[in-house]
């Protein structure tokens, strides 16, 4: 059946298709590309043989239409758009392929890991006209939204700071090697999500970072685990952001997000950014849940919530040329601070983020 946007994957890893459905904290987008109303699924590449089984198997497409070869896959096939789920350090690569064949753009998190090579694929992507979209998916969460509706709405009145603290065990000897290879792994596993939030939320851009960073003995990890960062805000907004992915603790939820401001305080205890929302105002004594009445609020529930309004926003950007919650040259400027918060500590100074996007 003919959708309207014929879009093909790249990457059919655990985000694209999850391996266990029944552990899975998400259905995957090949799931939900095939619900869309919008989107044919119509080819899938990967590098791996059991993943593009998979994907057959799973009865989604037939082997006529998976391919090994990303730019096999692109030569033989008609389409109007790609999904790319492949690891970050491919995701560049994929992108300027994807533009040389004029498509638009889906991408996971992060966006890419080279500023330079982000910068020059924003330039790429706004003079062809291509439509681009990065799965930025806290701010599309249903605690993200009502977030960036109280503050922008001026529930809390002015925003004077925030508060993040993020504890998790992902010191598992059973993951992949090349996980304990990743260079600052809270910072781009998790820190992407967090920061990009920060900014939207507050519709401004960080100005300058701060920080430390550590690593306990126990860690499998070859980079360090745990970060201490001080941002700053150019609409004056301090952020204090500590977090480790070499916590002990399986009880603990993972996230603590406090937001101060002159009317009250937002708060928010999760492990990834699920109901409840509270707001305490001001001099009262009693607290109000701004996710009341919300009946999808498990992890799962979550985010396919979130994945699914990225998908249709995508969809409504193709098709009617509709603002995208998270484009390319936005989500490059999350990269930015990511980049300028590795640099401050390693360096023990503070940091410029503008310094990132101009160089």
């Amino acid at each position: 059946m003919n959708k309207g946007i014929k879009i093909v994957l790249s990457g059919v890893g655990n985000r694209a298709l999850p391996k266990k459905k029944e552990n899975s904290n998400w259905h995957g987008w090949v799931d939900l590309v095939a619900k869309s109303a919008d989107f044919d699924l119509v080819a899938a590449h990967d590098v791996s043989e059991g993943a593009v089984r998979r994907i057959v198997d799973r009865g989604y497409l037939s082997p006529a239409q998976t391919y090994r070869d990303l730019n096999s896959m692109l030569k033989e096939v008609s389409c109007d758009a790609i999904l790319i789920t492949n690891p970050a350090e491919y995701h560049a690569a994929t992108i300027f392929t994807a533009i040389e064949n004029n498509l638009h753009i889906l991408v996971e998190k992060p966006f890419v890991n080279d500023l330079a090579e982000g910068r020059r694929i924003v330039e790429l992507i706004e003079t062809k006209g291509i439509i681009s979209a990065v799965v930025q998916n806290w701010r599309t969460k249903n605690v993200g939204r009502l977030l960036y509706e109280a503050i922008q709405g001026e529930l809390i009145g002015r925003v004077g700071h925030i508060f993040f603290r993020y504890i998790r065990d992902r010191e598992n000897p059973n993951y992949p090697p090349y996980i304990f290879e990743e260079q600052y792994p809270l910072l781009y596993a998790m820190g992407i999500h967090h920061l990009d939030l920060f900014r939207y939320i507050l519709q401004s851009e960080y100005e300058s970072v701060s920080g430390h960073s550590f690593k306990p003995p126990w860690s499998l990890y070859k980079s360090d685990t745990g970060l201490n960062l001080f941002l700053k805000m150019k609409n004056d907004v301090a952020v204090t952001y500590t977090g480790t992915i070499s916590s002990r603790n399986s009880i603990i939820m993972q996230e603590s997000l406090i937001v101060e401001g002159e009317k009250g305080t937002l708060v928010n205890e999760s492990q990834w950014l699920e109901p409840p929302l509270w707001f305490y105002p001001r001099g009262a004594k009693e607290r109000i849940n701004l996710t009341e009445g919300l009946a999808e609020t498990s992890v799962a529930d979550q985010y396919n919530i979130s994945d699914k309004w990225i998908l249709d926003n995508f969809s409504d950007g193709i098709m009617r040329r509709g603002k995208i919650i998270c484009d390319a040259a936005d989500a490059l400027r999350s990269i930015a601070a990511l980049e300028a918060s590795k640099t401050a500590c390693e360096t023990g100074r503070t940091v410029y983020v503008e310094e990132f996007l101009q160089s």
